[in-house]
């Protein structure tokens, strides 16, 4: 007999995909950017234990704030995703100076088995002194970059004082020509317009609808808009006058108007006039008397009044009443039609449940919510609350078939001729979704409601209803299956019952 030895074959270890993230702020020079991508692509690249699942880099862009880096939100949806397991950061102050963002992210990925791994520090956020160190630097972080913004608005605030503008952006109309703003002819003939228009007693709405008609567009080629005329008619720009700190940054970060917070400066002859001052104080007038004689006189304000933010393009949501019937929509898609925003509405109870579920009261007045509250974020699936303190909290959407609170609605069209599909009541009062042309022209079969409920809880789970509304892009039927297109592309596809 023999035998032979066999000697076992070695374990594979995983490689772990790793990914970099780098950011620039805006005084940095743009190869520094290029310099930190370079460096961590081959960093990566040449560790035998290392995938490399890419390198994440914000240019341009204050590190104060997670808001406007999409990089950033890139970065922690593909972790979010499973795309990867490290994420490289040359040091904490790249990755965030607001210390409850940056202990708020890194400890979600924490959750999620990811390690943050600061290169200057040589900090491992999964670690056991890992958080510590993280708290302590990153509060160092956060107040020194208090400190330099303190600085920056001290010299700002300094040149104003001696009429010393903070840079040299024209207003609609305008252009810096080194010593002055210039009158840009074709502008100027558009602001002249404006006023004299509406001193002959037009609103800004009529003026902005037939500029807007005639192809007359802003600065970023967009047609001019009711808010855009109103604020040319407040600017006191076009008397040839340039006020100073019309407007300041909170310590939140947050651009405001200055109503009296701050002293404002008033510097003459920065422009060529392009009205008297006769014919500007006279705007001013009709302006206040038709907002005094306007139908919105209530002084009361919903507690929800202006918190209340769109999660598609961020514009706010108001408040809208038709009898009993009050509903919150996005502003833009109001102003500009279905095409400019896919948000959908919220009714004002559900909004009011939202709140309920996350204070855990069953009443709540103005001053509490906004004492708690900063921002509510409405999206397609979810109500997003954004806390004084830093966290955010969510709650479902809820479609439970009650007015304009369909999942599927402006969603189903005909896969035969491309037509939306519309819901109807056939035989026995069963809701079903057929193609919007005449039999005659498209014999699509009609599907039943009930088996597109099905085929979407069954591609997407419980709670189907929110993913809908957030993920799905279009629904197609034909006479075989249902297609669900995704909007971050892919499909799902569903076969249809027989008979």
């Amino acid at each position: 007999m023999k035998i032979r030895r066999v000697q076992p074959s070695p374990i594979l270890q995983k490689k772990l995909r790793v990914a970099a993230y780098a950011r620039v702020s805006v005084d940095t020079l743009h190869h520094s950017l290029a310099a930190q991508v370079s460096y961590y692509s081959a960093l990566i690249q040449k560790n035998p234990a290392w995938e490399y699942a890419g390198v994440y880099a914000d240019e341009g862009i204050t590190g104060t704030s997670t808001t406007h880096r999409d990089e950033f939100k890139r970065l922690i949806a593909d972790c979010n995703a499973g795309k990867i397991d490290l994420v490289l950061v040359k040091s904490i102050s790249r990755f965030a100076r607001d210390t409850v963002d940056c202990l708020h992210t890194v400890r979600q990925l924490k959750e999620k088995g990811i390690a943050v791994r600061f290169e200057r520090e040589n900090i491992d956020s999964t670690s056991e002194d890992g958080e510590l160190l993280l708290t302590l630097l990153a509060s160092f972080a956060q107040e020194e970059s208090r400190s330099i913004g303190d600085n920056i608005r001290w010299g700002v605030r300094r040149r104003f004082r001696q009429g010393i503008p903070n840079g040299h952006k024209a207003p609609y109309g305008y252009t810096w020509d080194g010593e002055m703003f210039r009158i840009v002819p074709s502008e100027g003939e558009i602001v002249k317009e404006i006023f004299r228009r509406y001193l002959a007693g037009e609103s800004a709405y009529a003026i902005a609808k037939t500029l807007a008609g005639r192809g007359i567009t802003g600065r970023k080629g967009r047609p001019i808009e009711q808010t855009t005329v109103k604020d040319i008619l407040s600017n006191i720009s076009y008397m040839g006058t340039m006020a100073l700190q019309k407007n300041y940054i909170s310590e939140g970060h947050i651009r405001k108007r200055n109503k009296g917070e701050l002293p404002m400066y008033l510097v003459e002859g920065m422009f060529e006039p392009l009205v008297s001052k006769t014919d500007f104080d006279k705007a001013q007038e009709i302006r206040q008397r038709r907002v005094a004689q306007s139908g919105n006189r209530n002084s009361v304000r919903m507690p929800f009044s202006g918190i209340v933010k769109c999660g598609c393009c961020g514009s706010g949501f108001s408040r809208r009443t038709a009898g009993k019937y009050r509903r919150w929509g996005c502003n833009t898609k109001e102003r500009k039609g279905s095409t400019a925003c896919d948000s959908r509405p919220i009714r004002e109870e559900e909004l009011v449940a939202a709140v309920r579920t996350v204070m855990e009261k069953d009443d709540f007045d103005t001053a509490e919510l906004r004492h708690k509250v900063s921002k509510i974020v409405i999206h397609g699936d979810c109500v997003e609350l954004h806390l004084t303190n830093g966290r955010i909290k969510k709650t479902a959407r809820i479609y439970n078939g009650q007015r304009g609170s369909n999942p599927f609605t402006n969603k189903v069209y005909c896969a035969s001729c491309d037509s939306k599909c519309e819901r109807d009541t056939w035989t026995k009062g069963i809701k079903v979704w057929s193609c919007s042309q005449p039999r005659t022209k498209c014999g699509l079969k009609r599907l039943p409601e009930s088996e597109l409920k099905e085929a979407a809880e069954s591609l997407f789970g419980d709670g189907y209803e929110g993913k809908i509304v957030q993920s799905v892009e279009r629904i197609s039927i034909s006479d075989d299956e249902v297609i669900f297109q995704l909007k971050e592309g892919g499909a799902y596809r569903w076969q249809r019952q027989c008979g």
